[in-house]
């Protein structure tokens, strides 16, 4: 098997291009893709700097041991009213 690196761009609607030399003649090939660099689909990380004003509500509180399951609780007690809208 005779192997020849190419460079090559990944269109947005998904096409690759590739120039081939014209040593290369025609048949099957293989193809493997390998990128350089960071992945740019890669997710970030959520920031988890107090960013949303919600975020730390129950720190000081002295009442709440375990915020887990006091949210679980309260998302219980929300569900399970007599009174709460129904989802559609």
């Amino acid at each position: 098997m005779n192997e020849v690196r190419l460079k090559g761009q990944i269109t947005r609607d998904r096409q690759l291009l590739v120039d081939i030399p014209r040593e290369l003649g025609p048949g099957a090939v293989d193809v493997i893709l390998s990128r350089s660099g960071p992945d740019k689909r890669a997710k970030r990380r959520a920031r988890r700097d107090g960013a949303h004003p919600a975020f730390g509500l129950w720190a000081k509180r002295a009442d709440i041991v375990d915020a887990a399951s006091f949210a679980a609780e309260l998302r219980r007690r929300v569900e399970t009213r007599a009174d709460a809208k129904p989802r559609n």
